[in-house]
């Protein structure tokens, strides 16, 4: 099972900093059709990356592997297709999820 290097919460500093992070499109689940991150990130598929995804990514995240037995038959939050849900896919979807969020000034 890979280890995780990083912390939910350092990655949440690094997403919400702004650092540019790469998109990493992926296949739309089901079609073979290639969709771009802000897409992958829709994991409950309403149009919009907001707290229902996170809800459905944390689940995910903590069950890690793709073929982890509580692990939803699709593995929609592995967004860069790697096999596993991990920071990689957290920086892109924490980059996706954080587009949905108004600027306060």
């Amino acid at each position: 099972m890979p280890t995780r290097t990083c912390s939910l919460i350092a990655l949440a500093m690094i997403a919400f900093a702004g650092l540019n992070c790469l998109a990493a499109p992926g296949p739309q689940r089901g079609t073979g059709t290639w969709i771009d991150a802000a897409d992958a990130s829709d994991l409950d598929l309403d149009g919009r990356v907001d707290d229902a995804d996170f809800v459905l990514f944390s689940f995910q995240y903590d069950a890690m592997e793709c073929s982890a037995p509580t692990m939803p038959d699709d593995c929609s939050a592995d967004v860069n297709h790697d096999g596993v849900v991990d920071d990689a896919d957290f920086v892109i979807f924490a980059r996706e999820y954080n587009r949905a969020l108004a600027v306060v000034s």
